[in-house]
């Protein structure tokens, strides 16, 4: 018979494991970042990067880091809205991984407002337009399935200085929405889950997202 104390053991045993893992994974990412920095990777290289933070992102809140899983989010935003990823935007990725380094390495989830400092301190949204001086503080939430038009939508918005969430369901898109609460919403008309004339009813018939802008006519 597994007691409770069997199970908490057994539960803490695959955390440290998953720390562990995770913490090789990020020096992997640290060198695949330092090569590309150095000019010594290709597409190839970054393929591999953006999957270990994929699985980073999916395995941190169940294994009680939901802050890694946000950390690793952002980090695929910035990435994806980069028109390039060159030395600057690649120190910024280093942020990233440098925090969740930091969020592993102290064996547990931080607090809310700690994480949240954590959160306000990275990177916003890797823009490329050198006109602008500041990034506007205005949230923009994309939900639209991982493509060619979701990247085109989310460069061209990043290079006006908006702060870009990406979501490729209806269900993802409302977990970020409420969390942190996005001035725009920019959604597919057409989605497997729910259109976006539903996506844009639960918006705002939710207290906290109800004040969304939201636009549902992309195809």
């Amino acid at each position: 018979m597994v007691t409770k104390q069997d199970m908490a053991d057994i539960l803490r045993e695959v955390r440290l494991e998953f720390i562990e893992t995770t913490v090789e994974r990020l020096t992997t990412v640290d060198n695949l970042i330092t090569a590309m920095m150095e000019s010594r990777a290709g597409d190839d290289e970054l393929l591999e990067l953006q999957r270990h933070v994929h699985s980073i992102k999916g395995q941190g809140t169940t294994f009680d880091f939901p802050t890694v899983t946000k950390v690793a989010h952002r980090m695929e935003d910035y990435m994806e809205t980069a028109h390039s990823l060159g030395v600057q935007q690649l120190k910024a990725v280093q942020r990233f991984v440098d925090a969740i380094r930091g969020i592993l390495e102290s064996g547990t989830d931080p607090a809310d407002t700690e994480a949240a400092a954590i959160l306000a301190d990275l990177p916003v949204t890797a823009w490329a337009a050198p006109k602008i001086a500041t990034p506007r503080e205005v949230k923009l939430l994309i939900v639209l399935p991982k493509g060619l038009q979701r990247k085109i939508i989310g460069r061209e918005m990043a290079s006006c200085g908006f702060h870009i969430f990406n979501a490729e369901t209806p269900v993802e898109g409302l977990a970020l929405a409420i969390e942190h609460k996005p001035d725009i919403v920019v959604a597919s008309g057409v989605m497997t889950q729910m259109s976006g004339k539903e996506f844009a009813w639960v918006l705002n018939a939710v207290e906290t997202t109800k004040h969304c802008r939201h636009r549902h006519q992309c195809r």
